[in-house]
């Protein structure tokens, strides 16, 4: 039983910052003690987080000018129309600093967690993925023809997921449940999740000595993967800390974020969902034909995007209600489901 104040001051428009600080204090703990320096090449997010803001304020101060163009008085007509994008423009400044932070924290965990747990769950998951697909799947999910098809999704990835997090920012509609199922799949499945099951993927599992199972899909996979493999693994061998580094594939973020894409599309326009599904199937494939991933370290990221938004979609609704409801509303009355 909750009260209306507690599911609509807490649940709904606070639980970024507990995400957050959830996020904060669990890396800090996880580095206790340790002598690894603050990889401060993660403050970058920060800084790309800001430049789309600003790429959101200026589109906004054009569309402005443009209604106030449009109006009888342009000049007379500018000033309540700038005072009414305010409170957007604050409001996805807030979440740009909140998104930019929370990706470089992921980034210092990510970086550092082989060094902490080390990777023992790569052989456990390569023969779970055999058990099920009966056979290692990247040879089931290889295809010239799809070769292509998946060398751009994985492409795209980034300026897809971020560029759908700048529309929801600027939007005129508050998406903050789906910004904070966004977190909620980085935080819990992502920087917390992948301490659970640490391995490096099918792409190194020869060089972490584990044997040559997957010894054909290395040497015939893309040279740009086999490169920046490389270039992931100089980094943790070195211990060290570069743009983009750090080694984990369980669960697949590209795959969480593939499907919290899907439902940011539905949710903004349904029609959008059929192609986004077949974009998380394409991230999906290309994940394990590359062999950056083990298929089953996709299937766990898709559970946990879908649990996320779940549970964020849920608080909103409760946020709506308990928003609706009489400040007299008995403290211990249960809302409406």
């Amino acid at each position: 039983m909750v009260c209306g104040w507690t599911v609509s001051k807490i649940s709904g428009q606070h639980i970024k910052y507990i995400l957050l600080a959830s996020q904060a204090l669990f890396v800090l703990l996880m580095l206790a003690g340790s002598d690894r320096p603050i990889p401060f090449e993660f403050s970058r997010p920060m800084g790309a987080a800001m430049m789309l803001w600003t790429v959101g304020v200026w589109i906004i101060i054009l569309r402005v000018l443009i209604l106030s163009l449009r109006a009888e008085r342009p000049i007379r007509a500018l000033v309540p129309l700038a005072k009414s994008e305010l409170p957007i423009i604050f409001r996805a400044l807030e979440w740009a600093a909140i998104l930019g932070l929370t990706i470089a924290l992921h980034g210092w965990a990510k970086s550092s967690m082989p060094h902490i747990t080390g990777y023992w769950a790569d052989s456990l998951l390569a023969n779970l993925d055999h058990a099920i697909f009966g056979t290692d799947p990247w040879r089931l999910f290889r295809s010239e023809w799809l070769k292509p098809y998946y060398a751009q999704a994985y492409v795209t990835w980034f300026p897809i997921t971020f560029g759908s997090m700048a529309v929801l920012a600027f939007s005129r509609k508050d998406h903050s449940a789906l910004f904070n199922s966004y977190l909620a799949t980085l935080i819990v499945g992502g920087t917390m999740g992948e301490h659970l099951l640490p391995s490096a993927g099918p792409i190194f599992y020869e060089r972490l000595g584990l044997g040559a199972r997957f010894h054909d899909l290395v040497v015939t996979n893309d040279p740009t993967y086999s490169r920046f493999a490389d270039y992931l693994w100089k980094y943790y061998q070195a211990g060290g800390a570069g743009l983009g580094t750090g080694i984990s594939a369980m669960p697949s973020m590209h795959v969480a974020l593939a499907v919290w894409t899907l439902f940011a599309a539905y949710r903004v326009w349904k029609p959008l969902a059929a192609p986004a599904f077949l974009y998380v199937l394409l991230i999906w494939g290309a994940s394990i034909a590359s062999g950056w991933h083990y298929a089953t370290d996709g299937l766990a990221g898709a559970m946990i995007a879908w649990a996320a938004f779940t549970v964020t979609d849920r608080f909103g609704q409760r946020r709506a209600v308990a928003a609706d409801l009489p400040e007299e509303f008995p403290v211990g009355e249960t809302l409406p489901a």
